[in-house]
């Protein structure tokens, strides 16, 4: 058995008070299985001593108090506008705001690069990475600006990373344990990085969960909202080829439906026609366009002009 300490925000509203909660967590796993985690997102002291190095050419000063980087004005604008589709996402899970975790801690999104997008935490955890680190919406947590951090790692080497106290290089974060897991889309191409920062000793397997859970909820919002934009596009230009043909209106809907692989069933709901109607109308469809089946109907209308 593990023993953590967390802590609460005061529900009626004194926000400044934080008090001490003793929460005990049983192991998430066998020691085997335990290591075998830890090695998916530990960090080697060899990994780390690159990254170190690399922190160092680039300028970053150990001692120094602030990220060297914050993007602001009509650049942040941008930004945001850039990751539209993810900051839609984040404005609808509206935890991400919130953040309900009861032990001090910083929760945020950044983009592919590091700068961070969207950030909650408990608000002495908020006020102190602002006044320490200069760490808000628009700060840059890559290698050239923050140093060795879980975000840089892991955009560094491509995949989840816990990083804890010393090995972090800022000295002004070794204090923190943090957990940063990137996002993907449905190409499985990476759109930022989710991160949660404590400000006590708590294992990555107590955070790994939590920071994953989240993240792969961000993932299937922003998968299904890029599914539903393809699917319009795609009925638009159905639509739109459509129109060479002498078709009724219903037909058309009808056509439509059927080229995006609704059954009849599932026509005949959107329509709120039946069955049997929809069966006569892909009839009608095939004969006029002098097709047999679903593939040439479907060559048919993509290669029209």
């Amino acid at each position: 058995m593990t023993n953590i300490v967390l802590f609460s925000r005061d529900d009626a509203g004194k926000s400044d008070q934080i008090w001490e909660r003793k929460w005990i967590v049983q192991s998430l796993a066998e020691e085997m299985q335990m290591n075998e985690f830890t090695e998916k997102v530990s960090i080697s002291q060899q990994e780390i001593a690159k990254l170190h190095e690399k922190s160092f050419l680039s300028g970053v000063q150990r001692d120094s108090t602030r990220v060297r980087f914050r993007v602001e004005g009509k650049m942040m604008e941008r930004l945001l506008a850039k990751n539209q589709a993810l900051m839609d996402i984040i404005q609808k899970l509206a935890y991400l705001k919130t953040n309900t975790f009861y032990f001090p801690n910083l929760l945020m999104v950044t983009d592919n690069h590091g700068v961070i997008l969207t950030i909650s935490g408990d608000e002495r955890s908020m006020r102190q990475a602002e006044n320490l680190n200069n760490i808000g919406i628009g700060s840059s947590l890559s290698l050239s600006s923050a140093g060795t951090n879980a975000v840089s790692a892991a955009i560094e080497l491509q995949r989840p990373v816990y990083i804890a106290a010393e090995d972090h290089y800022l000295d002004t974060m070794q204090n923190w344990v943090t957990m940063c897991v990137p996002i993907h889309n449905a190409e499985q191409l990476g759109v930022g990085y989710l991160v949660l920062t404590a400000f006590q000793p708590i294992s990555a397997p107590f955070m790994y969960p939590c920071i994953k859970s989240i993240a792969l909820l961000l993932e299937y919002e922003l998968r299904k909202t890029e599914l539903q934009s393809k699917t319009w596009f795609v009925e638009e230009m159905l639509e739109e080829r459509l129109k060479g043909f002498k078709l009724t209106h219903r037909e058309k809907e009808v056509a439509t439906y059927w080229m995006l692989d609704y059954d009849y069933k599932q026509i005949g709901k959107v329509l709120g026609i039946s069955e049997n109607t929809v069966r006569v109308y892909v009839t009608k469809i095939n004969r006029k366009l002098k097709v047999n089946s679903k593939a040439s109907l479907i060559l048919s209308v993509l290669g029209a002009i």
